[in-house]
């Protein structure tokens, strides 16, 4: 194996460049750019084959430039803080060439073709698909062995896959910012056009008579309607959003009580029963709790056809998990719909909605670690209950 400046080779064990290789796949798998993964693999080249020259190059606009090079080649850069200043090869270069062959080769190198005053003989290229480069060079004037070049091959799989990870990840990340910026524009222009939309239907109300009357009630139904819609994407929008879903101890009692009054204030000619007392527990929820009984005690009402709808909410304490039901005295769903009904598009039978409102209660309250189901109301309507497990300490 290679060594350095002259100093002796550590003997590398087949055992050693196994368990290092190991190592280094779950380093690779903690990496969160590209800069940390051509460190690691540069790190991992150099230990795993003894090689001392180690460099991760760089594919850009016609040129390899050196991200990350190991410590024993940094003496022989100019500038070692920035290694792609000085080291580059172009496109027709050498290295280049083998960059477009994309396979895994063994070389001898002559000095001269060294972007580094490094005493470079022998070598192997690993290429990273459109990425770049993993070059591993000794001193020692022999072509490098297969089992080397097997060996720095396997890496090369674990760094490239490790690499189109971290791409994915970023666009990912990027399609989540924008699709968050366009919601938070969206949601505050649009809630403030339909502000403006009831606020002057309500003073147009006051100036007219007979049918026009109706019109501007449908207007401003139309506008709740709307805003309650909006709300809702947004939030979908947000869970959509989510990679990771940490809950918190959520006191299930004042939520639904002022989600209770706003539906009230809103659907006046509707009649919503609730309990004298609601439990003191905690359920594990988080901030988006409002929204799942927003969304079903509004579905209750919006596509009940009696002349005056009936809501009737109940929360039973049920050990671990709190139980609520809504309970109303519209049309009723179809047996073969109860299961689909929460399903993304899905919708009650009739109804003119989005059927995005329930697919949100599923899947907070999926995330939520609960469950929801819809079973028949007597003598007629439907029940929609809730699950929800009690925080631990309420357990």
């Amino acid at each position: 194996m290679g060594s350095n400046s002259g100093s002796p080779s550590r003997q590398v064990t087949p055992a050693d460049q196994i368990e290092e290789l190991h190592m280094a796949t779950r380093r690779l798998m903690k990496t969160e750019n590209r800069s940390e993964a051509a460190t690691a693999a540069v790190k991992t080249a150099t230990a795993i084959l003894d090689f001392p020259f180690s460099v991760f190059w760089t594919a850009n606009d016609g040129v390899l430039r050196a991200e990350a090079i190991s410590e024993p080649l940094r003496e022989y850069v100019a500038v070692p803080e920035d290694p792609g200043q000085v080291m580059q090869h172009e496109r027709g270069s050498w290295l280049w060439a083998h960059y477009e062959r994309d396979e895994t080769q063994t070389v001898l190198v002559d000095e001269e073709k060294a972007a580094s005053d490094a005493p470079l003989h022998g070598g192997i290229v690993v290429p990273l698909s459109g990425h770049g480069l993993l070059t591993a060079g000794t001193d020692v004037k022999a072509e490098p062995t297969e089992r080397e070049a097997q060996l720095a091959d396997i890496l090369g799989k674990n760094v490239l896959s490790t690499l189109d990870r971290i791409e994915r990840e970023q666009e990912l990340k990027r399609q989540r910012d924008n699709l968050d910026l366009l919601n938070q524009i969206v949601r505050h222009d649009l809630t403030n056009h339909l502000q403006t939309i009831s606020g002057r239907a309500e003073l147009l109300r006051d100036q007219c008579s007979g049918d026009a009357i109706e019109h501007v009630d449908g207007i401003q139904e139309s506008s709740q309607a709307a805003t309650e819609l909006l709300e809702t994407a947004g939030n979908l929008a947000s869970v959509m959003q989510q990679t990771e879903w940490e809950t918190e101890p959520v006191a299930l009692g004042p939520v639904l009580s002022s989600v209770i009054e706003d539906i009230t204030a809103t659907y006046t000619d509707a009649q919503v029963t609730v309990p004298d007392a609601l439990p003191s527990a905690q359920v594990e929820a988080d901030e988006l709790l409002s929204s799942v009984f927003r969304n079903v005690l509004t579905n209750a009402i919006q596509h009940n056809d009696s002349a005056t709808p009936s809501v009737v909410v109940d929360v039973t304490d049920d050990g671990d998990v709190l139980q609520v039901t809504v309970a109303d005295n519209g049309p009723g769903i179809p047996d073969e719909q109860k299961r689909t009904v929460f399903e993304r598009g899905k919708k009650r039978p009739n109804s003119a909605g989005t059927g995005v409102g329930l697919y949100l209660v599923r899947t907070l309250v999926d995330a939520y670690g609960g469950d929801v189901w819809v079973e028949d109301n007597e003598p007629t309507g439907a029940v929609v209950g809730l699950a929800l497990q009690k925080a631990t300490d309420d357990a």
